[in-house]
């Protein structure tokens, strides 16, 4: 709709990052310059380790355009800007799979709260965007709000509403498996995804974080 409006001439939108007004193609949050101006950070600090990992790889760090860009996905729903950016760090993350040559790709699973509130998986649609094939293995059981509202002891609670599919459970052993998230933080949701998928035997879990706050 804010595509055609805009092609209407009847609206313009300020981007997000720079200020500049424009007249976007989908979405409308974030201008077409800013989109093609992301690039993967280097150098990154990887000396921290995540429990239970066995490596990972991060697009960029969660500032900037990058930062406004996850924030319009999450927070304002915006579909297509999630399927823009799968494309954006398209290049990047099929590195990093020829480098660890997963058997399965998969993704955190949103509770039932912020799936009803956004209509739709944010990670998932970025994976469509990268033209990545995936495996839904995950499923939440709880209502928590989202993490960033949360700390400490809190966080560790909510992340245990991370659960296994059962029919994936005996399907995991002996596999090596990717985990593609949108932020790093603290690492909780990674630990305990990586945690659960161990726990059923499998060989490995690597992780890809689109930025790193």
């Amino acid at each position: 709709m804010i595509a055609l409006l805009q092609f209407l001439g009847l609206a313009e939108c300020d981007c997000l990052s720079c200020g500049s007004t424009f007249r976007g193609r989908e979405q409308g949050f974030i201008c077409e310059s800013c989109l093609q101006n992301l690039r993967p950070y280097h150098p990154l600090d990887y000396s921290t380790s995540l429990d239970y990992v066995s490596s990972y790889r991060v697009y960029g760090l969660y500032e900037g355009a990058l930062r406004e860009v996850i924030h319009s996905i999450k927070f304002n729903g915006v579909k297509s800007l999630a399927f823009r950016l799968g494309q954006i760090i398209k290049g990047h993350l099929w590195e990093y799979i020829e480098e660890v040559h997963p058997d399965i790709v998969t993704f955190p699973s949103l509770n039932l709260r912020r799936f009803w509130g956004r209509g739709f998986n944010h990670v998932e649609c970025m994976l469509q965007g990268a033209e990545l094939p995936y495996l839904k293995v995950f499923k939440r059981v709880d209502l928590k709000p989202p993490l960033a509202r949360l700390r400490g002891k809190d966080r560790e609670i909510a992340v245990s509403g991370h659960k296994l599919k059962e029919g994936f459970v005996d399907f995991l052993e002996g596999k090596r498996v990717l985990v593609v998230d949108d932020l790093l933080t603290t690492g909780s949701t990674i630990k305990r995804l990586a945690y659960l998928l161990l726990s059923v035997g499998a060989e490995e879990v690597h992780a890809y974080f689109v930025a790193k706050a």
